[in-house]
C-alpha cells in the first residue's frame, strides 16, 4: 500500500505541475488573442495552452501501470462507463440537434466525460471494495 501512496503523490504532483503550467498559458494565450484578435497567427497559437496536458496523460498512465490489478480493474470500468456513456449522450444529442435542437459547444464533451467517469468510478468501486 506504501508503494500506491508513493504512485498518488507522483501522480498529483505531476497534474498540478500540468495544470499550473496550463494556466500561465491560458493566461498567456487570453492576453495575446486580445492584444492581435484579427491576426492570422492566431490559430497557430489556440492548442498551445493544451500542451500541458500531455503531461497529465503521461502521469495518469505513470500511475495506472504502477496500480495493483484491483485498483487497474476499477479504473478499467470507470473508463469504459465514461467513454460509453459520453458516446451515448453526445451521439443522442447529435440527432436531437439534426431534428432542430440547438448545436452545443464542444467544451461540454469533458464535463460530461468526467461526470461519467466519477460515476462510473463510484460504481465500480462499490462492486470492487
Amino acid at each position: 500500500m506504501v508503494e500506491q501512496d508513493t504512485a498518488r503523490r507522483r501522480y498529483n504532483r505531476g497534474v498540478w505541475v500540468a495544470f499550473i503550467a496550463y494556466s500561465a498559458l491560458l493566461g498567456a494565450f487570453i492576453t495575446v488573442l486580445q492584444t492581435h484578435p484579427d491576426a492570422g497567427w492566431r490559430y497557430a497559437i489556440a492548442p498551445l495552452p493544451m500542451v500541458p496536458w500531455i503531461l497529465t496523460i503521461a502521469a495518469y498512465v505513470r500511475y495506472y501501470r504502477r496500480m495493483d490489478e484491483l485498483h487497474q480493474r476499477i479504473a478499467l470500468e470507470a473508463f469504459a462507463f465514461a467513454f460509453a456513456g459520453t458516446a451515448l449522450i453526445t451521439f443522442t444529442y447529435g440527432f436531437l440537434d439534426a431534428a432542430g435542437l440547438p448545436s452545443i459547444n464542444w467544451w461540454f464533451v469533458w464535463p460530461v466525460m468526467a461526470t461519467l467517469w466519477i460515476i462510473g468510478g463510484f460504481f465500480a468501486r462499490k462492486r470492487w471494495l
